[in-house]
């Protein structure tokens, strides 16, 4: 039997790590400007330099961003965002939007398949705060976003739930570049609601049908 020998994970990487999986569970959140490089040898008890080159190596990842004279800051939630991120923005629209609908149509079914009373907790939360008054646009591509993101959760399949995360960001952007929640707001409002009530009912089939009508409007 052929045993690989177990590899040593260097000091940079251990501590890369370690923000990542802060950037992960929460407790530093896209757009957060991370400790000063002082805090973190405090917090790590490492030199200078090993946190320089952890940091260098999240920044070139996409997952940190530095400011001249003014910090360095979260970008997205680990490589694997800012891998597909990167590749989103260069991308054709069309080919963005075939990846959203693909994604958008097989959580929706599965969604409605494997939500739990919990998962329509969450998902009528985020549906009341969506079709609340909102000031801007920004805050209401932001409330429908996370009214999507709870139904990628009640999926209940990590892989779907880690991409659609992914590119929840860019799609927020894009819905408010287009700005059409003004237009269309009512119209959606009562897909969403519909889209809801196929979920709650555990109609794979209706929720397909709503989603593509979301979609295509």
């Amino acid at each position: 039997m052929k045993i690989k020998k177990p590899v040593k994970i260097s000091l940079p990487k251990q501590i890369s790590n370690e923000i990542e999986n802060a950037i992960k569970n929460g407790t530093l959140k896209i757009g957060d400007k991370i400790p000063s490089e002082p805090d973190l040898v405090k917090t790590f008890g490492v030199s200078r330099n090993t946190i320089r080159e952890a940091i260098q190596s999240l920044i070139q990842a996409g997952v940190l961003e530095s400011r001249q004279g003014n910090g360095t800051y979260v970008m997205s939630l680990g490589r694997f965002e800012a891998n597909i991120l990167n590749r989103l923005n260069n991308s054709n629209i069309r080919e963005v939007n075939e990846v959203r609908f693909s994604l958008e149509t097989e959580i929706v079914k599965f969604a409605a398949q494997r939500r739990t009373e919990d998962d329509l907790i969450k998902l009528r939360e985020t549906l009341k705060n969506r079709h609340s008054v909102k000031e801007s646009i920004k805050e209401n591509s932001k409330a429908d976003v996370e009214f999507h993101m709870a139904i990628a959760e009640a999926c209940h399949n990590t892989i779907f739930i880690d991409l659609y995360r992914s590119i929840s960001q860019f799609i927020s952007n894009s819905i408010e570049q287009r700005g059409e929640f003004k237009e269309l707001n009512e119209e959606f409002d009562k897909l969403h609601i519909e889209l809801f009530e196929a979920i709650e009912l555990k109609d794979s089939k209706k929720a397909e049908e709503i989603i593509t009508k979301i979609l295509t409007i």
